[in-house]
This record gives C-alpha cells, structure tokens and sequence, in this order.
C-alpha cells in the first residue's frame, strides 16, 4: 500500500469499485455451471479464465484425473503477508438423487427475485449457498481493488477447490463422485497452498466460526441366514436382528449429544442410511443389512472413541443375543478445526466487519465441517466467515422448502468486509504481522475457544 495514504482512504476508493451487478452476474455464472463433487473441471477452468481476466496469475492443480482447484493469486510489492481465501466449487447435491425436493433451487440454473415486501433481491440455485456466492465475494473484493489502483504489500491467493462434501465412498458407491472430504483442499495444503493466514466462506451468515466439529462415518454389517419365505419364521433375518442395534443407537445419541457440548453447539449423531435385503427378490429372506452412522467428532476428539463407544453399545446386545452377528467398519473420518481468539486473523476479520458494519460480528462455532481442518493442520491460522445463512423465509440457517438462496445485500456486505480484511492484512509490512500470528498446530491440547 502507498506510504502516507491511509486505511480509510483506501478503503472508501475500494468499496466506491465494487460494482455489484458484476458480483451478482460472476454468483449466477457459477452456479449455471453443474459442478456436483466429481465434476469440477469446467468451474475450475472458467475460474482460471476469469482470473487472467482481472490480471491475476493463474493456474489449474489437477488433484484427481479431470478434477481440479483453481488457484488465482493477487500479487503485492513482496513485503507482507501470504493470505489465502478458500472455498469450494463443488455442490451440496448433484440435483440427481432420487428423494430430492423438486424445487429449482436445487437445480444448476440461477435466477433473481426481488422480494415485494422489502424490495430486497435473492439469487436461487444449486449452490449459491454452499458456497459459490463466497467465491463470487472473493473476486470482486480482488476485482475492486484492482480497479481502486491500491498496490497491496503481501500477496492473495484464491484457492477454488474440489472434493469439500462431506462424503466418502463405500460399497458399490465407488469412483471419484463419492471421493469428498475435503480432498482438494488436503491437496492444495500439501502442494504449495500454505499461507500465514485464511479466511473460508462457509455459509455463516456473517458471523466468525472460530472452530467447529468434525465427523467420523461408521457401517454397522448384521448377518443372516438365506431361507425361501415359507420357512422364514425360522431364519435369522438380518434386517430384524439390525432393529436391535438401531434402537440401542437411538437411545445412545441423545446422550453423546449431551455428553459432548461444544460452545453453542452439541455434537450430534445421525442414522445416515440402512440397506439391506434383496429387492428385486422378495421370496428370500434378507442375509445382510447394513446400517450407516455419521457421528459430530469435537476438534480435539479422536474417532477411535466413537468407534469404541459403538462396539461397547454392539458387544452388550450380542452377549444376549446368540444368533446376532455383527461387523463394525470405521471408514471415514476428518477432525474439526479450531483457532484461538489470540489469533492475529480474528482480530482483523472483526475489525473489517465492524468497518462495514458499525459492531462487532457474533462469534459461533458450528457442527458442520470446512476445509479448515485439512488447512489448520498445515498450521495455516484459518477462520470461517461467509455470506450464507439468512433465508427470506426467516427459518435460521437453511431453509429445505426452499432450497439454496442467498441475499445479493448479504454477498455486497460480505465483498466489502473481505476486502477491507485484505487492505489491513495484506496493507501492512509483513514484520508488524508475523509476530502476532500463533501458528498453534498442537492437536492435543483442549480447547480453548470462549464464546
């Protein structure tokens, strides 16, 4: 930044550049692209075009075969910080599953409404929520200040990622459109993708996720005996026998959750899907059922915990149950993530929501996941704040009866918080930063976060 030209200067000229039909029009750009897990090539290669188009270097990291991140960085004079902004292109849903709500705002095709009451325009589509409309927020703050002519001291980074959802293949659901987890960003943080600092815009309603949980997905197997119907009264039918296990669970859940608060939140514990049986042949009795469980993990909590906590729950119906056979399959998990309030990045993404805000932003944390915990274990300082999360219809957080949308007012509000962050940490000379910035990678400590 120029010498004897102040923040506020600065950012009056930055915020005068955000051109807000051109973040609304770049948002629907995205989301008219089909980009559902698996399927991220053509979102990554329209993001590198769009950043040669605003003068940032671009290049394309193949983490996967025809599976891309889409990296854009901002370059300043050398003398500040390396910032990064994270966030992922590929969808919450594909828009394909059978059971999905047939609203088009689980569809690929974006359009605008203004609500007449309150004059106020939404933007609906898949994945304007989650978490397209950030990325839109990203490149116009970069947009903005390139237009405004400021020179940043430290360098900016995009990382446009794929393979965020939650999701890990099992069984016959195999390949690369099952491959989630955050198996882009764990990509980018081990080829070149570290930072002194970053900012994710998950949907948070512009409000600071300091930490939140992560998850560990089990398959419970139960096992029958094959008899044709006529003699099925005295088979051992799998999907009776799971019944045992899915009642223990459902008493089981209640309790973690409450055993397990995390500031204002609990981990929960969800029965994901059961399978079992042959369909398309009714006349035998089921050998197999299986049982799928997602289990919210706190940021310093293992996943063997929950396994053991599991099998302890299986072994007590087994003893009194002979004819019951059961596996337990730990197939996948990723931990939470969490910063402290002493970290540099929280006090600057306070101070630039108050600069457009007039207050201070509430401070959360969360039981869903981001790429924060593949990004903090590479001890890159990461919070969560994004545009996401206030619905039209006034429900908290997300709104399934209506599907992804998000408030154009909320995606300028949030444009102008990033780049007001952006002209702080990357305005400043490295060495008044680097100093205040903890780098706390110790996973074994407990958790400090107040809230």
């Amino acid at each position: 930044m120029e010498q004897g030209t102040g923040l506020d200067e600065h950012r009056e000229k930055v915020f005068a550049a955000i051109d807000k039909g051109r973040l609304k029009k770049l948002g629907m750009d995205l989301v008219d692209i089909w980009s559902p897990t698996g399927e991220e090539s053509e979102i990554a290669h329209f993001l590198g075009d769009r950043y040669e188009s605003i003068g940032l270097a671009s290049r394309l990291q193949e983490f996967e075969t025809d599976r891309f991140n889409a990296l854009g960085t901002l370059q300043g004079d050398g003398t500040g910080i390396e910032f990064l902004f994270c966030g992922h292109i590929d969808t919450s849903y594909s828009g394909k599953e059978p059971g999905l709500p047939k609203l088009p705002a689980y569809q690929p095709n974006a359009w605008s409404e203004t609500d007449p009451a309150t004059g106020e325009e939404w933007i609906y589509g898949l994945g304007i929520y989650n978490m397209k409309g950030a990325i839109a927020c990203y490149v116009e703050a970069l947009n903005a200040i390139q237009d405004a002519g400021v020179k940043l001291k430290g360098n900016v980074t995009v990382g446009a990622v794929g393979g965020e959802i939650e999701m890990g293949a099992i069984d016959q659901y195999q390949g690369k459109h099952y491959r989630g987890g955050g198996c882009g960003a764990c990509y980018l943080a081990t080829h070149g993708g570290s930072a002194d600092m970053a900012v994710i815009g998950e949907p948070s309603e512009m409000r600071v996720v300091l930490g939140h949980m992560g998850y560990v997905y089990h398959k419970i197997t139960v096992y029958g005996t094959p008899a044709h119907t006529t003699y099925a009264h005295n088979a051992v039918n799998a999907i009776l026998k799971m019944k045992k296990i899915l009642d223990a669970l459902e008493r089981w859940a209640p309790k973690y959750r409450e055993a397990h608060p995390y500031g204002n939140s609990n981990a929960n514990v969800n029965i994901a899907a059961i399978e079992g049986g042959w369909p398309w042949r009714c006349s035998r009795t089921p050998v197999f059922c299986n049982l799928y469980l997602d289990t919210r993990l706190l940021p310093r909590q293992h996943p063997l915990e929950i396994k053991r906590e599991i099998q302890d729950i299986i072994e007590e119906i087994v003893a009194g149950d002979p004819d019951l056979k059961v596996d337990l399959e730990m197939y996948m998990s990723n931990p939470g993530a969490e910063i402290e309030e002493d970290e540099y990045i929280y006090g600057a993404i306070k101070r630039a929501h108050k600069s457009v805000h007039g207050q201070d932003p509430e401070t959360v944390t969360e039981g869903w996941i981001s790429d924060a915990s593949h990004i903090t274990r590479y001890g890159v300082p990461t919070l969560n704040y994004g545009p996401s999360g206030r619905t039209r219809s006034g429900v908290p957080g997300w709104d399934p009866n209506i599907g992804e949308h998000v408030s154009l007012e909320d995606l300028y509000h949030t444009t102008k918080v990033y780049a007001s962050l952006l002209l702080d940490v990357c305005g400043r000379p490295r060495e008044e930063i680097l100093p205040h910035i903890k780098r706390k990678i110790d996973q074994q400590r407990h958790s400090t976060v107040t809230l």
